[in-house]
């Protein structure tokens, strides 16, 4: 199930988005955290299973599409289809907006599909 990212799960988020290729450094991730926290049009949200989060994705709305900005599963849940569920859950949440990817987050999104 999809969780609101709220500012006091601050570390969990920082764990789970320096899974992402370019997010490793410290400072550039502590930045991505500024934009989402900063930025209205920038949203976050954890994956849920069993009390714990084992993914997260990270979108920004615009007027007619969301942006996959980031996504990313713990290792230890890759292969389950928990990625492909998180995909599922957002567009249902924006059903109304065209679903978009950035080049970081396209090669993850179609090889779900």
């Amino acid at each position: 199930m999809l969780v609101k990212y709220r500012n006091s799960q601050n570390k969990v988020a920082l764990g789970l988005l320096s899974l992402m290729p370019k997010e490793h450094e410290l400072k550039h991730l502590q930045q991505t955290m500024l934009r989402y926290q900063q930025n209205k049009n920038w949203e976050m949200y954890f994956w849920q299973e069993e009390g714990k989060y084992i993914g997260i994705i990270g979108i920004e709305v615009q007027k007619q599409e969301f942006v996959i900005q980031h996504l990313a599963v713990l290792p230890s849940f890759r292969g389950e289809g928990v990625g492909k569920a998180i995909v599922n859950e957002i567009q249902k949440m924006y059903s109304g907006l065209k679903m978009m990817t950035t080049e970081e987050t396209e090669a993850f999104v179609t090889s779900i599909y």
